[in-house]
């Protein structure tokens, strides 16, 4: 009897946990939902395609908020004015903790942070002293402002688009985008063998899978050559033993040659109809839940923008991050937030475009490069302010890396790279998008690989050097501390 006992013993003490658990997540989403009704909550995502430094901005940003007494935050009021009084970091939901402190770490190391690879996050408790007003005859009271920072992959963007395409859309649409000559140039054999695929066809599911591997390795290729629009995105960190291996399809680059009445007598076990089917399952049970579950509660965005590398690549890979960019905002859902709207459904109100790693370029070129980056985004720019949305650009640098020098009687940058120290000298930037005379100026320039700066000590609270990182919490949060 004393097994039996036991057992029931033990469920019961599940049950209880389990009921627990279920009685304190209530119990959070409500408080959240208050504090979210009475303007003392707000979910910040930050998004940004592979390589735009994603990951050191939130490790930075965080950094500079909870070791404000020594940081430069001069643009952002409660500093500028004496009103910030601490910043806790505590874990977010049940979201994996953002690895801030081994981003912190590796900088001490002189090494960047590395990637986050999957959904993170965490929440800032701010405390502040209020300004004082008529009402309250100078007197100021301490008020609190959570701030949930969510953090995902960029690569996972570039799937929602796919969200309103069917699988003979999406195959349309890439059969444009590998007549591209980097495409062709990343793997034309791949690209050829994919046109050759008759969509009738039957196909076993290992030579599918082969397939399918081969895109991955072709998906990555494309990314080494600077392109930006890659889909599926979220294949970019995919392995042949990942989960994606379940529902394996490819792009069907002859699908276009077939008239309707052939794609609608297509076999049961043909290329077509298993692709289709994989590919609605990818939509299913990756791309929607990664919508509703976290891009939906974000109510407020920055978007990192690696415009330098962009044009160091040429004139095609900066033309298909302009698609990339297109695309993926169109799924922002823009709105002004209402009272009510905070706590059933929050949508996105304000918007800050920044372009990062700003440090490569001189000062006297950060502003022909903001103004570059809202004319990138333009067209999102001109649907956000038509809905009343506040819309920003801006040019920072999460950590900066460069210093300025005298060279040859003209002003240079000089910085740690991983050959040593060196000289980073750049051609004249743009400020509207670039024509055939820009890009032939262009053509010469080679960016360099930076190191984060020597000598940081960051454990204890040292001062992380960053260029307008302040500029962009002002965009974002000002409003809240007034």
């Amino acid at each position: 009897m004393k097994p039996i006992h036991h057992k029931v013993k033990q469920r019961l003490q599940n049950g209880q946990d389990i009921a627990a658990g279920m009685v304190k997540t209530a119990a959070g989403a409500l408080e959240s939902g208050i504090d979210r009704l009475l303007n003392r909550r707000i979910s910040l995502g930050i998004t940004g395609f592979s390589g735009s430094g994603k990951t050191t901005l939130i490790t930075s940003l965080i950094h500079q908020l909870i070791h404000y007494p020594g940081a430069v935050l001069a643009a952002f009021p409660p500093v500028l004015q004496d009103r910030l009084l601490g910043v806790e970091l505590s874990t977010l939901d049940s979201l994996p903790m953002f690895p801030y402190q081994q981003g912190i770490e590796a900088l001490s190391r002189g090494r960047w942070p590395e990637a986050t690879r999957g959904e993170s996050g965490c929440l800032l408790e701010i405390r502040f002293r209020s300004q004082p007003g008529l009402l309250r005859r100078g007197n100021s009271s301490t008020n609190r402002l959570y701030l949930e920072l969510r953090d995902y992959p960029g690569e996972w963007l570039l799937d929602l688009p796919m969200l309103d395409m069917d699988y003979a859309t999406w195959c349309q649409q890439c059969h444009a985008l590998y007549q591209s000559d980097l495409r062709q140039g990343a793997d034309r054999d791949f690209i050829v063998r994919l046109h050759a695929l008759d969509p009738l066809a039957p196909i076993s599911e290992l030579a599918l899978q082969a397939l399918w591997q081969e895109q991955l390795g072709f998906l990555g290729r494309c990314q080494q050559a600077g392109l930006t629009m890659i889909q599926p995105g979220r294949w970019l960190h995919a392995s042949p033993c990942s989960g994606e291996n379940e529902r394996p399809f490819i792009p069907l680059l002859s699908l276009a040659s077939l008239n309707a009445e052939q794609l609608d007598k297509a076999p049961p076990d043909s290329l077509l109809r298993v692709c289709s089917k994989n590919y609605q399952r990818y939509l299913e049970e990756r791309v929607k839940p990664f919508y509703s579950q976290t891009f939906q509660k974000v109510d407020r965005q920055l978007v990192l923008v690696d415009v330098l590398k962009s044009l160091n690549h040429g004139q095609e890979a900066f033309d298909d991050l302009r698609q990339a960019l297109a695309q993926v905002l169109q799924s922002f859902d823009y709105g002004r937030n209402s009272l009510l709207r905070r706590l059933i459904w929050p949508r996105i109100d304000r918007v800050a475009f920044a372009a990062s790693k700003i440090d490569q370029v001189l000062p006297d070129q950060h502003e022909a490069v903001r103004a570059l980056t809202a004319n990138l985004v333009q067209d999102a720019r001109r649907r956000a302010t038509f809905n009343a949305i506040d819309v920003r650009c801006e040019a920072v640098a999460a950590v900066r890396s460069t210093s300025y020098v005298d060279y040859q009687g003209s002003q240079a940058l000089q910085g740690m790279t991983e050959q040593g120290p060196g000289m980073l000298l750049h051609p004249k930037i743009p400020e509207q998008i670039p024509e055939a005379a820009d890009w032939q100026a262009l053509q010469p320039w080679q960016l360099r690989r930076l190191l984060p700066p020597e000598g940081l000590s960051l454990s204890a609270g040292g001062r992380l050097p960053h260029i307008r990182l302040d500029s962009i919490l002002n965009d974002l949060l000002g409003d809240r501390f007034v």
